[in-house]
């Protein structure tokens, strides 16, 4: 008897000095070290992967802080795009030599400048290959003045020299048109541009506030404002662009006329319809704007996006500040399959350091439908989301692309989620404060690569790994 105690008390002893060391070591990691180890056992994800992943205390910038660093990052991706030396031909001046803008535009060549001087002129446009138009910078004109409900500033003479569309009849002619073929020598610099009349986006055939069909110009230092349709639409011409929609071969070997021009340091706001859109294989550089209060509610859809592209665009987004657009931040998409023969290149833009925030609860802030390839994947890069009524960042519908060095704060949907789709990579990511797992990578969804990214002060798991899911092991 006296031996069968004994040995009960040794075990006893021996199962106190476990609990005491295993509290000793809990108590050295920490309670946050241990709700980690506790989140992650639920998540699913291996523990392999696991410890290729940052434990890092995530701590977001500041909103000033992190357009500070979108605005550099676009103003050094548009100063080699941008010829400042071109046009030193004529000055035709609105309206002292020429009663209205058009009249001087057709009356000016390649390398010549129209300046207009401040006013509001009822007019729609078409520009010419190699004109600069640019509102008069005498006086304070180029002083930075504030737009309402607006982060950003714009040069006085873009809100004191005006193109109202106002009069026009809904048509294909937008506030401003530009001949397809034009390049980057064409330039129109700091005006307001608003009131196309309404019409339906969706429909063929529409205007946009500025039609870049064919061309690549650059557009700076504007407020594309109120217009009934897309602030600024772009892309390419074909070969058959005269034929019926649906006989028309959208393939890439039958563009004519490429669109990738410079929209650079814009606000664009208020707009029924997206901010930008870019479609049918348009790749414009879209740099520094900031969009904002762009819905087409009122045509009966779902609101559209503040940016959007598809049908093979590939736009380069850099350093745009997108907010309070109700359809979402920036979305691409596949695009609808149209004519005898459809799109043969995926959608697949580059996003890079831009600030996305307050885009409404319908679409994630920044997100991709079924875009990119393995060849031509789908990038976001370095990208600051605030304060989303959905996801963060979410690929989905089989979508594939590289997502890396991106912050998301503030999320009602998971900070980062691969929903049947494929991360080539999914590298130093940081999420912080998702009312939901910080990560979530769903049924048919691949990870080829996942290193390095932190989350922390989410609900749920740091990283959520759903049955059907896979993550490539790290090769040793």
């Amino acid at each position: 008897m006296m031996k069968r105690i004994g040995k009960i008390a040794a075990a006893a002893l021996a199962l106190l000095i476990i609990l005491v060391v295993t509290a000793e070591a809990q108590s050295r990691r920490g309670p946050e070290a241990h709700r980690r180890e506790v989140r992650n056992g639920i998540g699913g994800v291996p523990e392999k992967i696991l410890k290729l992943q940052s434990t890092e205390k995530v701590e977001p910038p500041s909103m000033d802080e992190a357009v500070a660093v979108a605005v550099k990052a676009a103003d050094e991706a548009a100063l080699p795009l941008i010829d400042t030396m071109f046009h030193t031909g004529r000055r035709l001046i609105v309206p002292n030599d020429f009663k209205t803008i058009q009249s001087a535009i057709d009356a000016a060549k390649a390398g010549d400048m129209v300046v207009v001087k401040p006013g509001t002129y009822y007019e729609l446009l078409v520009m010419k290959d190699g004109v600069k138009l640019v509102s008069d910078s005498a006086g304070d004109g180029n002083e930075p003045v504030g737009v309402e409900s607006a982060r950003m500033k714009l040069p006085r003479r873009a809100l004191r020299t005006i193109v109202d569309g106002s009069n026009a009849k809904t048509s294909r002619q937008g506030v401003i048109d530009f001949n397809p073929g034009v390049g980057r020598n064409t330039i129109v610099d700091g005006f307001t541009l608003q009131n196309l009349p309404k019409q339906d986006h969706h429909i063929p055939g529409h205007a946009h506030g500025l039609n870049v069909r064919g061309a690549s110009p650059v557009i700076m230092n504007c407020y594309v404002r109120n217009n009934g349709s897309t602030g600024i639409g772009s892309h390419v011409v074909y070969e058959d662009q005269d034929q019926e929609i649906s006989k028309r071969d959208f393939r890439w070997a039958n563009v004519k006329h490429r669109a990738e021009g410079v929209i650079y340091r814009n606000i664009i706001r208020g707009n029924l319809g997206l901010g930008i859109g870019c479609n049918h294989f348009s790749a414009p550089h879209i740099l520094g704007n900031e969009v904002f209060s762009n819905s087409d509610a009122e045509l009966g859809h779902e609101p559209s996006p503040g940016m959007g592209a598809k049908h093979g665009a590939a736009p380069t987004i850099i350093g745009n500040i997108v907010h309070d657009n109700p359809g979402g931040g920036i979305l691409s998409t596949v695009g609808n399959p149209q004519g005898t023969h459809g799109i043969d290149r995926p959608t697949h833009p580059t996003l890079v350091k831009n600030v996305v925030y307050r885009n409404g609860e319908l679409r994630p802030a920044i997100s991709c439908g079924g875009g990119g390839s393995r060849e031509m994947p789908v990038r976001y890069f370095g990208n600051f989301v605030y304060d989303t009524e959905n996801a963060g960042i979410a690929l989905q519908e089989g979508a594939v692309a590289i997502i890396e060095h991106n912050m998301v704060f503030g999320t009602a949907a998971p900070g980062i989620a691969v929903n049947a789709s494929t991360a080539l990579r999914l590298n130093n990511n940081k999420v912080k404060g998702a009312r939901a797992p910080g990560f979530v990578i769903t049924e048919g969804a691949e990870v080829m690569e996942m290193v390095g990214n932190a989350s922390e002060s989410n609900s749920g798991p740091r990283f959520l790994l759903r049955p059907g899911a896979r993550i490539a092991e790290p090769i040793e």
